[in-house]
C-alpha cells in the first residue's frame, strides 16, 4: 500500500510540474546583470515573493493587485524608516519577534499606479525601489 502511494505521489509531482518550491521565471524575463529589475523589453520584472534590500537600489518591479514582496533591512528599532511615495503599494511593518537585527516590511499592491520606496542605508544615500501596479 505504501509503495502504491509513493508511486502516485511521484506521478502527481511529475504531471503537476513540481519545481522544488521555487517560482519559475516567466518566459519573457531575461537575465538582468545590472540588477535594475527590467526585462529585455524594458518592462518591470515581476516582484511577487521577492525579498529586497538596500542593495537593490534602482530596482523596478511589477506587482499585481494583492501580490506582495518584502523589504528587509539591517536597521535597529527606532532607526530610520523607509518611506513610500504613491498609493499603489503599501509599506507594512512586520513584527520581528526573534530579534534578528533586521527589520522587515511587506510591500503589498493595493491599486493601479506607481510607488517609489525610499530605503535608508546610513551612511550612504537612500536607495530607491519602484513598483508598478498595472
Amino acid at each position: 500500500m505504501a509503495d502504491r502511494r509513493l508511486v502516485c505521489l511521484a506521478a502527481l509531482a511529475l504531471f503537476t510540474g513540481c519545481g522544488g518550491g521555487r517560482e519559475r521565471p516567466t518566459a519573457k524575463a531575461t537575465h538582468d546583470p545590472g540588477g535594475t529589475g527590467a526585462t529585455a523589453a524594458g518592462a518591470p520584472t515581476p516582484a511577487q515573493g521577492r525579498v529586497l534590500t538596500g542593495a537593490d537600489d534602482g530596482f523596478t518591479g511589477r506587482l499585481e493587485v494583492g501580490q506582495t514582496a518584502q523589504l528587509r533591512l539591517p536597521l535597529l528599532e527606532g532607526g530610520p524608516e523607509p518611506t513610500a511615495q504613491g498609493g499603489s503599494v503599501l509599506l507594512i511593518p512586520v513584527s520581528n519577534v526573534t530579534a534578528t537585527g533586521h527589520r522587515a516590511w511587506e510591500l503589498r499592491a493595493v491599486r493601479r499606479g506607481t510607488t517609489n520606496i525610499s530605503v535608508p542605508r546610513p551612511p550612504a544615500p537612500p536607495a530607491t525601489l519602484t513598483f508598478v501596479v498595472p
